[in-house]
């Protein structure tokens, strides 16, 4: 098995923030192996006054036995949890 990136575009750093969680969540229940990668700006407590940032990226590591596998579970897991185009998946690159 290796392990792949995959970039996960949520709208805003609210969503992200609230559902990357429920996300890797639904794919462990799925069968992959999935991480979030940390990102320090979902640490901030007293985030009330930021400037929302618009959309959100965050960097999945999924691990799985090739590119196809990857792209079809997670866009299946993507689809089943969130309304049509609300998280996009960039293409998945093996690490």
């Amino acid at each position: 098995m290796d392990t792949y990136v995959v970039p996960v575009t949520f709208p805003d750093l609210d969503t992200a923030k609230r559902d990357a969680s429920s996300l890797v969540e639904a794919l462990r229940t799925a069968g992959l192996h999935a991480e979030m990668a940390d990102d320090p700006r979902l640490d901030l407590e007293d985030d009330a006054g930021r400037r929302d940032p618009g959309p959100t990226t965050r960097e999945l590591r999924v691990h799985a036995d090739g590119v196809a596998e990857v792209r079809e579970r997670v866009q299946m897991v993507v689809d089943g949890q969130f309304p049509a185009g609300m998280v996009l998946l960039g293409e998945p690159t093996r690490l």
